[in-house]
């Protein structure tokens, strides 16, 4: 009787372990991107929305992001501000390659998981989720 309760024990256990959490598909989608965007948290403001997103890229490398779109539906609102780095002044990444930056954008509304951000740099354009 012991076996057969361990056996049920070890059977539920083993099961609980094979559960893993979603992967995270919040990064962009280009392989040939400067740096990946991870968004991390909406918060309403007086003015608008906050939104925080890490940029990840390769360590000790230097980056200019001129300006930030935020596109709805057929929408696209420009960000008014930028808390991390400047607009069109280079920054480079830390040696952990992680930067984080708070956009503000005078949109009203729920953000609905299809919005986009699109940052206009120095080398080209780089799209992605605007949440998660």
């Amino acid at each position: 009787m012991k076996a057969l309760r361990f056996a049920a024990i070890m059977l539920l256990a083993g099961g609980a372990a094979f559960v893993a959490p979603a992967p995270a598909a919040a990064q962009v989608n280009q392989l040939d991107a400067e740096f990946n965007v991870i968004p991390d948290k909406v918060t309403p403001t007086d003015g608008g929305i906050r939104i925080s997103v890490c940029l990840v890229g390769i360590p000790s490398t230097s980056q200019r992001i001129d300006s930030v779109d935020l596109t709805v539906g057929d929408k696209v609102v420009k960000a008014t501000d930028i808390d991390g780095i400047d607009f069109e002044r280079a920054f480079q990444f830390e040696d952990t390659g992680v930067q984080v930056v708070e956009l503000d954008f005078p949109f009203a509304g729920k953000l609905p998981k299809t919005a986009t951000l699109t940052f206009h740099t120095s080398k080209g354009d780089v799209v992605a989720p605007a949440r998660q």
